[in-house]
């Protein structure tokens, strides 16, 4: 049965969790690249992808279902021709090898570890590396998972394309990044990001918010281009204009458009330009304006679905 009726929590959801997904690849690639350098930065952002899934999940099972039954995962999803009980796995396995990856990425932790531990001490670096690629793999089923819950919901036209999961997959990993770049900002006194590492994030985000752009288009096209003369093809072209030039325009030219991604793109740009020290004003603007972006991009998919959806099965009950 369709659900009509959509609160906060499904998109703020989809935004924390796509982030915390994007959060842990970037992190996990710096270890990756160097493993002695940026310690506070990728142990920052490995806790906050781990704090963002988890509060996301917590959120979506608070609107889908009882939360203590949700924490039952062996009753509450043993459904496995189900995309939800995929996602639900997927995603506390990631939430597991997250917190693992986050706790010995703590020096105090790992350093204890090493001392008491002589298993730890000769295989600890390889431990984390193994980690570190499960962690990236679980952090794309997630990412992609955002916009399968939405893909397999059923009777919502916006919803039901492929384009939807790529979208949100590319905005998970363009947020991720963010918020990446908002922890190295933070931080920036006690572990200095360096340069090759600050211009890798930049040049991630140019081809992430460039492929954001491109899918975001080509959904909008794919909606609008539909049939109008048949319920479904009313609906995605009502969702189509409903966020082009509908009432939800002025938000998602302003907010979507031109803060999470013509902004991001602009300060990526001028901090490739500028340089390391002078760039991370830049950079830090350009993160915030992902995440808003990013974040006002999921409850706009929500409205302009479900509404147009409602408002053109209206119309056409009336008509015929």
């Amino acid at each position: 049965m369709l659900q009509l009726t959509w609160s906060w929590q499904p998109a703020l959801y989809l935004f924390l969790g796509g982030m915390g997904a994007g959060a842990f690849i970037m992190a996990a690639v710096l270890f990756l690249i160097d493993r002695t350098k940026h310690r506070l930065v990728v142990c920052a952002s490995m806790w906050a992808a781990f704090a963002s899934l988890a509060v996301g999940l917590m959120l979506l099972l608070s609107e889908l279902i009882s939360p203590v039954r949700g924490i039952m995962m062996w009753s509450a999803f043993s459904n496995f021709s189900s995309w939800m009980t995929y996602g639900a796995w997927g995603a506390f396995c990631a939430l597991a090898v997250w917190f693992v990856s986050a706790l010995l990425a703590v020096r105090p932790v790992g350093n204890a570890l090493a001392k008491s531990w002589k298993w730890f001490k000769a295989h600890g670096a390889a431990l984390r590396t193994v980690l570190a690629w499960i962690g990236i793999a679980l952090g794309a089923f997630v990412a992609v998972y955002t916009g399968m819950l939405l893909m397999t919901a059923g009777g919502v036209p916006l919803w039901d394309s492929p384009l939807l999961p790529a979208l949100f997959t590319v905005s998970a990993f363009d947020t991720g990044v963010a918020l990446v770049e908002v922890m190295a900002v933070i931080l920036s006194k006690r572990d200095p990001l360096a340069h090759r590492a600050q211009m890798l994030m930049e040049r991630i985000v140019v081809v992430l918010v460039v492929a954001e752009v491109a899918v975001l288009a080509a959904l909008l096209w794919q909606m609008a281009s539909g049939d109008a003369a048949t319920a479904w093809g009313a609906a995605a072209a009502a969702s189509a204009e409903l966020l082009t030039s509908g009432g939800l325009s002025t938000v998602f030219w302003w907010m979507v458009v031109a803060c999470g991604l013509v902004l991001p793109l602009a300060m990526a740009i001028l901090g490739l330009a500028l340089g390391k020290r002078e760039s991370r004003p830049a950079m830090a603007v350009g993160a915030i304006g992902a995440l808003i972006g990013g974040c006002e991009l999921r409850f706009l998919m929500l409205a302009a679905g479900v509404h147009a959806s409602l408002l053109s099965t209206t119309v056409m009950g009336l008509l015929l």
